[in-house]
């Protein structure tokens, strides 16, 4: 059952992003973009503060990290996490109070990656931000089997093609991955999204409505170039191989657009004889764990920290 204060949030959503699609989404100008991202930002304020946890900030060449941890850890494994927003809005700004409340109740100190964003930096450098900070935190750590990838939304799928990476390289491999209604088909036609999931999906539904309406081809637009094969792995996570991949935990919501990806994506993990466990929420919208204050946000982060310790 969706709780009173899930119900009214969702509600609140639909109408904030009912505002935000007055933008096209099939020609987002730069004033436009500036604006989308500062609203986000604003938006999140609205969030009550986190208590217990504190951070600092480590400069690498290209991307900064930001170093998450609460009073209480539990683990010597650390969480490497990856923001969502499509690869081109977001911030530790507007992600604070969520990484600092998943670091409290999952007991883990976080690495919050501040990636490069498209369309000022396209494809592969969102990957390869999120290899440097690999490479930097397996030098600091000393070991692979301390980190934990994860991430939401587009975040989600930075976590599972930077597992991809790795494993071509033949780097050593992270001790588990977890993620957060995953964005792992961004090439997908817009025309193959559900008309019914854009109407039940608060946050993303109005505005993949409107990218239909105005016929913008692919979500990915704003990241990778039209030259890219649109059944890439490494931004499309759903044709990977995952074989020999560690414990992975997905999360996601029945009613939100990306559902049916996801669902094909577990599926094949399963295939790949990966320890899969999964979590799927009735009634509520795509990446609902950003409203911070919601009952439903703090279970699904015990959840995650019950998976880590299950793999500890």
């Amino acid at each position: 059952m969706i709780s009173k204060e899930a119900k009214k949030r969702k509600a609140l959503i639909f109408k904030l992003m009912g505002f935000l699609v007055l933008i096209n989404p099939a020609k987002i100008t730069f004033f436009q973009l500036k604006f989308l991202r500062y609203a986000v930002f604003i938006a999140s304020f609205r969030r009550p503060a986190i208590s217990g946890v504190s951070w600092f900030k480590v400069y690498l060449k290209k991307i900064s990290l930001f170093v998450i941890s609460p009073k209480k850890i539990s683990s010597k494994k650390t969480i490497m996490f990856f923001h969502g927003g499509g690869f081109f809005v977001g911030s530790f700004g507007i992600y604070r109070k969520y990484v600092a409340l998943l670091a409290k109740l999952t007991e883990r100190e976080i690495y919050y990656v501040e990636y490069r964003l498209g369309p000022e930096n396209r494809f592969p450098c969102q990957l390869e931000d999120a290899m440097d900070a690999y490479k930097y935190l397996l030098k600091k750590k000393g070991s692979s089997k301390k980190i934990i990838l994860s991430g939401d939304s587009a975040g989600g799928n930075l976590a599972l093609t930077l597992f991809l990476k790795i494993k071509k390289e033949s780097l050593p491999k992270p001790a588990g991955i977890f993620v957060i209604s995953p964005w792992v088909d961004p090439n997908l036609a817009v025309t193959e999204y559900s008309d019914d999931l854009c109407e039940r999906d608060a946050l993303i539904g109005p505005f993949i409505k409107k990218a239909k309406k105005k016929k913008l081809e692919r979500l990915s637009k704003y990241f990778v170039n039209d030259t890219n094969s649109k059944k890439d792995p490494f931004i499309s996570p759903i044709y990977g191989d995952f074989t020999e991949a560690p414990p992975l935990m997905v999360q996601y919501s029945e009613e939100e657009v990306f559902s049916p990806q996801i669902k094909l994506f577990i599926n094949k993990l399963k295939k790949h004889d990966v320890s899969v466990f999964v979590k799927c929420w009735k009634n509520m919208w795509h990446d609902f764990q950003l409203e911070t204050d919601l009952p439903e946000t703090k279970e699904s982060f015990l959840e995650f920290k019950y998976f880590l310790d299950e793999i500890s």
